[in-house]
């Protein structure tokens, strides 16, 4: 379950980064550029008082009277966020699923600060949209449908990406946060359908994935299948999963980089924040 408290603390964080980037700031000149996210408008006449680091010296030159050039914010990019609802997401002491879904919070609301548009998807054998309809203010609510999605068993990611990519028709950037346990051809091929985006991939794995911790007699759990096994874990047997599973890792890391995709490793033991902190800065490499 995924608490309210988390926007509040998504709320003290962001404020914490706003208050970090003005004491890295402070004593420095400021630059008469407008930044980034800003477009021209149009122009007004000057009047005392107004920011003259925005005067227009060419429409001085040009009429001898004073201008002030005004701005507009821009909507620099659309931010899809697509989180993995199958079965095999709904594992761990910390849920891999709300943790993945926690991180996609956390962009969603930082993309608001920043004058960005999102939608927030879910996918397993289908997609749905979270969003639609929604406004993009009210997180709150976006929590509660998260809590009430039911897991389905299947995750087809090549094909729900796929789809999802024949949506897409302005600039944008992909976040796709799944387990990834699955053929890595498939993964690869619904990575190819994003090109034209800019696509950041980030794998969300519970410690005892990376490195079970336990040995001996053990009853597995299929929880998309449903299927069990009986099985005797050795620690040689032990050791075979782990390289599997970090060669399984890479081969995601490397056909994400092929792709022009950034990769993300996510434990559910990391630090939510300092995760979520990786994440953004990914997308906005």
């Amino acid at each position: 379950m995924i608490e309210l408290d988390y926007l509040e603390e998504l709320e003290r964080f962001q404020l914490a980064l706003k208050r970090n980037a003005s004491s890295i700031q402070s004593g420095e000149q400021q630059s008469s550029h407008t930044g980034q996210g800003m477009v021209f408008k149009d122009h007004k006449e000057y009047i005392p008082g107004d920011d003259i680091r925005k005067m227009d010296w060419k429409a001085y030159a040009r009429t001898k009277d004073y201008y002030i050039k005004r701005f507009e914010e821009e909507r620099r990019l659309n931010i899809h966020i697509l989180l993995d609802r199958s079965s095999s997401m709904d594992y761990g002491n910390v849920n891999k699923y709300e943790f993945a879904a926690k991180l996609g919070l956390g962009v969603a609301k930082m993309s608001m600060n920043t004058n960005d548009k999102f939608s927030y998807s879910v996918f397993s054998e289908t997609l749905t949209n979270l969003s639609s309809g929604r406004r993009a203010s009210n997180i709150s609510e976006l929590v509660e449908v998260l809590n009430k999605t039911r897991k389905t068993p299947e995750s087809r990611v090549e094909e729900c990406i796929t789809e999802y990519s024949s949506r897409i028709q302005n600039e944008s950037a992909v976040i796709i946060l799944s387990d990834f346990l699955v053929d890595p051809e498939k993964f690869e091929r619904g990575l190819e359908s994003l090109e034209h985006t800019h696509p950041v991939v980030v794998n969300v794995l519970d410690s005892t994935e990376l490195d079970p911790e336990f040995e001996g007699d053990k009853i597995l759990k299929d929880p998309e299948s449903k299927s069990k096994l009986r099985t005797f874990l050795s620690r040689k047997t032990k050791n075979d999963y782990r390289d599997k599973m970090e060669s399984h890792v890479t081969e995601l890391e490397e056909i994400s980089r092929k792709n022009g995709a950034e990769f993300v490793q996510a434990s559910t033991e990391d630090d939510v924040f300092d995760a979520l902190l990786t994440v953004w800065e990914k997308l906005n490499k």
